[in-house]
Parts: C-alpha cells; sequence; structure tokens
C-alpha cells in the first residue's frame, strides 16, 4: 500500500455497498470519484433543474478536493456523464461558472443512469501544485 495515499470516505447512503472513496490523493495527483448530485442521504438535489442538479455536483466535488488541500485551480480533467444531449447547454454553463479561468481537459459522454432522475454526473481528477 502507498504510504502517501490520503483517502477521503464517501458518506453517501450507498457506501455501505460499494468499496470506494469520494476521492483519493496520491503524492501531487487527486482523483475525485464520479459525482451524482445528491444529499447525505442519497437524495436527489435540483429537483428536474439540470443547472442546480450539475451546481450540487460541482459542489461536492470542490468539497471533496478541499479536504486533501486542493481547489478547483488545480483540476487538470473533467469527465461529464448526461442522459440527454438537450441537457448540455445547462451543464456547460454550470462547468463554465466554476472552470472558466482553469479551463481543464473536459470529456463529455451521453450515457444512462440507473435512477432516471439523475440528468449528470462528474469526476475529476487534480495536480496539486505542492504537497
Amino acid at each position: 500500500m502507498l504510504t502517501d495515499r490520503q483517502q477521503v470516505p464517501a458518506l453517501t447512503a450507498w457506501a455501505s455497498q460499494l468499496a470506494y472513496s469520494r476521492a483519493v490523493k496520491v503524492g501531487k495527483l487527486v482523483f475525485v470519484s464520479g459525482t451524482l448530485p445528491v444529499d447525505w442521504q442519497g437524495h436527489l438535489v435540483g429537483g428536474d433543474d439540470v443547472y442546480l442538479q450539475t451546481r450540487q455536483v460541482l459542489r461536492l466535488i470542490l468539497g471533496a478536493l478541499i479536504e486533501v488541500g486542493a481547489s478547483e485551480k488545480e483540476v487538470v480533467r473533467l469527465r461529464v456523464y448526461l442522459r440527454d444531449y438537450a441537457d448540455f447547454p445547462d451543464i456547460a454553463k454550470a462547468q463554465f461558472e466554476v472552470f472558466e479561468a482553469v479551463k481543464p481537459a473536459c470529456t463529455f459522454v451521453l450515457t444512462s443512469f440507473v435512477n432516471p432522475e439523475f440528468k449528470v454526473q462528474m469526476e475529476a481528477d487534480a495536480v496539486l501544485s505542492s504537497t
């Protein structure tokens, strides 16, 4: 096991069912798990509004980054999963608000989710400027 590994525990309702961490930091690298628009009980946040769902996803990602001493400025890659391409403008708007100055590498993937209420999910990778 790596000695410089730091894990942010998953606190969602399904954390007891899956072996995963909210985020993992190894050296200067940070990997944030796929993040859905939920609260800590696993309930949808944002209702049917994809912009509000995306804002919740970004809040959770930024929170995980803060826990390992990182910020949005150190994000180098985003993966955005969306259920409906018609939602792209609202997702992009929320993403732009957070990452306009950073402009990380970013990929959008059209997919489906286990719960059809979810419209968006994101993953983030960051490289810390210092450890």
